[in-house]
């Protein structure tokens, strides 16, 4: 597994649409007991997209997302991948998010930093 480097400025990518500010606050056994801080939009907008109503969605990417982070694991301790940082990037299994089997990943911004989900490069 390739390591990709940790999101900078995440709030300059907010101000370009790119992420947007993940308001939940739980804390995540599997990313460490993080919250997750960040939320890629286009990964927002399949979370979303996946609501029976409108009027759901928000709630449905909620519990989506929780579920998705519940199967998280250490990228570092992908075969491999041993001499990766430890808790920096956390990756889930594929899951079907829209018609496509996707891995989500949690990234840290750095050391103790806050967590961004996201779709990786590519997919």
């Amino acid at each position: 597994m390739d390591r990709h480097s940790p999101i900078d400025d995440p709030e300059r990518l907010v101000a370009t649409g790119v992420l947007r500010r993940y308001e939940d606050g739980r804390l995540h056994p599997a990313l460490g007991y993080s919250p997750i801080s960040y939320v890629s939009t286009r990964l927002w907008d399949e979370l979303t997209a996946l609501a029976i109503a409108p009027s759901a969605a928000a709630t449905t990417a909620h519990a989506l997302l929780r579920a998705i982070a519940a199967d998280a694991v250490d990228a570092a301790l992908a075969p491999g991948n041993e001499r990766a940082p430890r808790n920096d990037l956390y990756v889930t299994h594929p899951a079907y998010i829209g018609p496509h089997r996707r891995v989500v990943w949690f990234q840290r911004t750095g050391p103790r930093g806050l967590i961004t989900a996201t779709l990786p490069p590519g997919s």
